[in-house]
């Protein structure tokens, strides 16, 4: 073998011991790289949210996304829709719809993903102190297109009431 064809090998396989070793258990590095990619968009999605309201809301969304709010059952599809039934929840500066995602993945594919995590609405009341007035759980689905992730179904589920 001559220098430059070992050299070209012994980089190759250090690429690859290194993609392997940073990559999360039980995930390989392609399939971590795509679940960075969802995690990532879910929270600029909360930033955008958080930033400019209902447009910042509606600015992931893609134009057939599905949404299901946590206290109904039915589905809301398409961006009209959903601007309806979400405006409220963007309403004032008093309430805020605050979420984390905490794990996310994609499907074979790597076209579509999803994102689960925990979200609340807070309010701010008297005195300026902030109360919760819904917690719960979410999962949101994504897509990815030229523009990048997009959401497709957003839905949630409240925690059940303390006893």
């Amino acid at each position: 073998m001559t220098t430059r064809r070992t050299a070209v090998l012994l980089g190759a396989v250090l690429v690859g011991l290194a993609a392997w070793a940073f990559a999360p258990p039980g995930r390989s590095a392609p399939e971590a790289d795509v679940r960075a990619e969802v995690m990532a968009a879910d929270r600029a999605f909360y930033k955008a949210a958080a930033e400019k309201g209902l447009d910042g809301w509606m600015s992931f969304l893609a134009d057939d996304a599905v949404r299901i709010a946590p206290l109904g059952t039915k589905a809301h599809v398409g961006t009209a829709a959903v601007r309806k039934l979400d405006a409220e929840l963007f309403a004032g500066p008093a309430v805020k719809l605050v979420w984390e995602p905490t794990d996310g993945g994609a499907f074979a594919d790597k076209r579509y993903g999803w994102t689960t995590g925990r979200a609340k609405m807070v309010a701010r009341v008297d005195g300026g102190a902030e109360e919760v007035r819904w917690s719960g759980a979410y999962v949101t689905w994504w897509r990815k297109d030229a523009g990048g992730w997009r959401v497709i179904l957003d839905t949630g589920a409240a925690d059940p009431p303390k006893k």
